[in-house]
């Protein structure tokens, strides 16, 4: 055997600094596509286990029932095929565990035996199927096309023709206290709860929470998602010209993007000092409980890393996850979504009905706020995530922001979204009622009663009750009649009764007196205070309404006398 005239390259390790030839193979040139076999991102964190689908630390589905009638080899089938689909990021993790959920509440009463037209029928009654018709077709679809006899034809047919889930209500515009925008009384009143419970407890988390809430109207999975690498100040700034520091909120709902966690834009909003002093607190608490479960010191490098919002349980299972089932290093994945507060969590914290400290040290620190009562139900008040950007964006909304400023600082692409906002009657009718009032207000204030010719004229022309007189120099001078059936207190007095739609004044009485009394009373009124004077200092007297109310009967009464 004819041996090579020159050696096979060989693995040498000892001159890696040194000049090789082209025949030297180094140790970095045989690390070749290392992860070529590594689960993928999306199956790492979304698995079964058994007929359980989980997402890691997020959501975990029984669907026993969904497989109940289904025979081994489809339900294996489905549940390998599941996992695939999501891999393909066609929708989000979100939205997959969101439609298995659908899956299995349809279930309950209809568990299928094959995804069949008859099947779909019945399911389409459920509100949360009807909902994802087009995400359960496109999954089947998936589906059908590698385990053919899963899904009938007529099934996917039935799934596009259907007609999409009912339109409900908008409850941007919506006049329902329960579910509609808050007023400014009600949105005051869960700010004021907040500071309470923050003074009470001294718990700087959840005030945090629902602080921003309150302050920016966002998504629990935008507060969730938060890093101390999103907060800004000097020469990290975006908006240079601004002198406040910044919070960078990421982006959720965002098609397109690579990485559903923190994959999309930033929302760049300025941020208020005393935020920004509670956050600075809130870093060291975060700080300190890292160290304290992980056994580690939290380098200045790796703070930025770290999630705003945590609890010692959340950091004690993050690590036993990425350890255990995804074989990481939980010291070197600290930046990992696993470490995070729930989005579900930061939505019950909002809604006042959960407190989430770091760490339950003393139990008084988890003290709930209390609930305020709405002035409108009577009832404690309904506070969630979506009420809060309801109500923040109709309030900028009727300050004026225009719609493209609107639009941004909501992390909307297209300003046609929040077209609703704007579509505000209640505010309209107030704007046009404040630019009307001056005119209508003394016009409601003034006199509205019925002008008579002589006493015959009114309703009560023999009751000598009825008859109204004015004193002026020690006498009394006839002015008109009361048409009020019942006794009225005010009877024989009759500066009040010019505001009475029950007064009936005579045409010609002397109203131009009871007008002169008027104004010089208003006149001592409103004089300097001096002694002897009729001002009185501790009850301000205003005759204004009375004044336009007899000035308003003159006008009428000498259109009568005109039209005689």
């Amino acid at each position: 055997m004819k041996k090579p005239t020159r050696a096979q390259p060989i693995l040498d390790t000892r001159e890696i600094n040194t000049g090789v030839d082209e025949y030297t193979v180094l140790p970095e040139d045989i690390a070749l596509d290392l992860d070529a076999t590594a689960r993928s991102a999306v199956n790492g964190r979304v698995f079964w286990k058994g007929d359980n689908l989980i997402h890691l630390g997020y959501h975990n589905i029984d669907c026993e029932l969904l497989f109940s009638n289904l025979t081994f080899e489809a339900k294996e089938s489905f549940k390998q095929h599941l996992l695939t689909f999501a891999d393909t990021q066609r929708f989000s993790l979100t939205v997959v565990m969101y439609l298995i959920s659908a899956f299995c509440a349809a279930s309950k009463e209809h568990p299928p035996r094959i995804f069949d037209s008859t099947w779909v029928s019945q399911v389409l009654q459920n509100a949360s199927m009807r909902s994802r018709t087009f995400q359960t077709r496109i999954f089947l679809d998936y589906w059908k096309d590698r385990y053919p006899k899963s899904v009938t034809d007529e099934a996917l047919n039935l799934l596009a023709q259907a007609a999409p889930s009912p339109v409900t209500s908008n409850n941007v515009e919506s006049d329902d206290p329960k579910k509609s925008w808050l007023t400014d009384e009600e949105y005051d009143d869960v700010l004021s709860a907040t500071w309470q419970n923050y003074d009470l407890t001294g718990s700087t988390q959840p005030a945090l929470i629902r602080l921003l809430a309150l302050q920016y109207a966002r998504r629990p999975s935008q507060i969730s998602a938060l890093k101390f690498g999103d907060l800004k100040s000097g020469e990290m700034k975006v908006l240079t010209q601004m002198h406040e520091n910044e919070i960078h909120f990421p982006a959720v709902k965002e098609q397109g993007v690579e990485t559903e966690f923190r994959g999309g834009k930033f929302e760049i909003h300025p941020i208020a000092d005393h935020l920004w002093n509670m956050l600075i607190v809130q870093r060291k608490e975060v700080i300190a409980a890292f160290e304290k479960k992980l056994g580690l010191t939290i380098s200045p490098a790796t703070i930025d890393k770290l999630p705003i919002f945590i609890t010692h349980k959340r950091i004690i299972d993050a690590a036993e996850s990425l350890k255990h089932i995804l074989g990481k290093d939980p010291a070197a994945h600290l930046d990992d979504e696993l470490f995070h507060l729930r989005p579900l969590t930061i939505g019950r914290i909002i809604q006042l009905t959960y407190n989430s400290t770091i760490a339950y040290v003393h139990p008084h620190r988890v003290i709930l706020p209390v609930r305020p009562v709405s002035r409108r139900t009577g009832k404690p008040l309904a506070c969630n995530a979506i009420r809060l950007r309801h109500t923040r964006a109709r309030k900028l909304a009727r300050m004026g922001v225009p719609k493209a400023v609107l639009s941004y600082w909501l992390g909307h692409n297209h300003d046609e979204a929040i077209d609703s906002y704007y579509n505000d009657p209640a505010e309209e009718a107030r704007k046009l009622d404040e630019r009307m009032s001056s005119g209508l207000i003394p016009i409601a204030q003034a006199f509205h009663g019925r002008i008579i010719a002589t006493d015959a004229e009114a309703t009560y022309p023999n009751n000598p009750v009825k008859k109204l007189e004015f004193a002026k120099d020690g006498m009394l001078k006839n002015v008109g009649r009361c048409g009020l059936f019942s006794f009225c207190t005010t009877s024989s007095i009759p500066l009040p009764c010019y505001r009475c739609r029950s007064f009936e004044p005579l045409m010609d009485a002397p109203h131009e007196e009871v007008l002169a009394a008027l104004r010089f009373r208003q006149a001592q009124e409103n004089e300097m205070v001096k002694l002897g004077s009729a001002r009185n200092l501790l009850i301000p007297i205003d005759l204004s309404d009375d004044i336009r109310a007899v000035e308003r009967c003159i006008q009428l009464c000498k259109i009568k006398r005109e039209q005689k």
